[in-house]
């Protein structure tokens, strides 16, 4: 595995590939929000035993990337990963998106004028805008009129700088970037994926229901649904081997 950086939409994004990467063939992994390019590690292990090549990076705003200057749009990440592919010079790489990311798959799959993808392989993920109960908007509206008071925002903004972490801060400013992702529902992109797309679930996973998993696979035409029993979000990192079998089924 080679540790690597590059310089796009002048921002310093860093990135890994496989000792044998051939930007021809390739699958490029895309992390969830909490993690970052080593996520799937473990999967790693498999594909460098099969001398399988690979490429993931940290997207802007985690860990070895640049903080972007302002809060981020989904589209904007869309864009980044495109220019990303084309900064690599990938060829039809096969896309492994895992959690956060599934909206910028959804986007990147869909899209009528860009065709450089083979594959999709999603390991979870969502679309539909995230209900909120009537309790917990109180409790939020509650909590941003208390800090809007100027005298309380400024000895918050204090609190902050004083006992929290760069990478917290930086984690708090990405609510922002949190919320312009989930608040768009993408139901009517899931009938124009025009690429294979394989669907792994771990049976546990609390964050979205089989239901709407079921409804996916049946919206993306040439898709195929697993669902991995007593498992959970983390189902890639639970059981790495079993994952990687999948993946491996099918890009062949």
């Amino acid at each position: 595995m080679q540790n690597k950086q590059c310089l796009l939409n002048w921002l310093i994004t860093s990135y890994i590939t496989s000792d044998n990467f051939d930007n021809e063939k390739s699958l490029l992994f895309l992390h969830w929000r909490g993690q970052n390019k080593l996520s799937f590690e473990k999967i790693y292990k498999f594909l460098d035993f099969k001398n399988i090549s690979y490429i993931a990076l940290d997207f802007p705003w985690f860990w070895s990337s640049s903080f972007p200057d302002f809060d981020w749009q989904v589209s904007d990440y869309a864009n980044f990963t495109k220019n990303f592919i084309t900064k690599t010079s990938l060829k039809k790489p096969i896309l492994i998106w895992h959690s956060f990311w599934w909206r910028v798959c959804l986007i990147l799959g869909s899209e009528k004028d860009y065709d450089n993808i083979d594959k999709i392989i999603m390991i979870w993920w969502a679309w539909i805008k995230p209900k909120i109960n009537k309790l917990k908007l109180y409790i939020i509206k509650t909590w941003k009129f208390i800090f809007s008071t100027p005298w309380l925002k400024k000895i918050w903004e204090k609190i902050k700088k004083n006992i929290w972490s760069r990478d917290y801060l930086a984690s708090w400013k990405m609510k922002n970037i949190f919320l312009n992702a989930i608040n768009k529902d993408l139901t009517n992109l899931l009938q124009k994926i025009k690429y294979p797309t394989l669907l792994l679930r771990g049976e546990k996973d609390t964050e979205t229901p089989l239901k709407d998993w079921i409804l996916m696979n049946e919206k993306i035409k040439n898709s195929k649904l697993k669902v991995f029993e007593n498992k959970t979000h983390f189902v890639h990192q639970e059981i790495p081997k079993e994952i990687f079998e999948e993946i491996d089924k099918f890009i062949l």
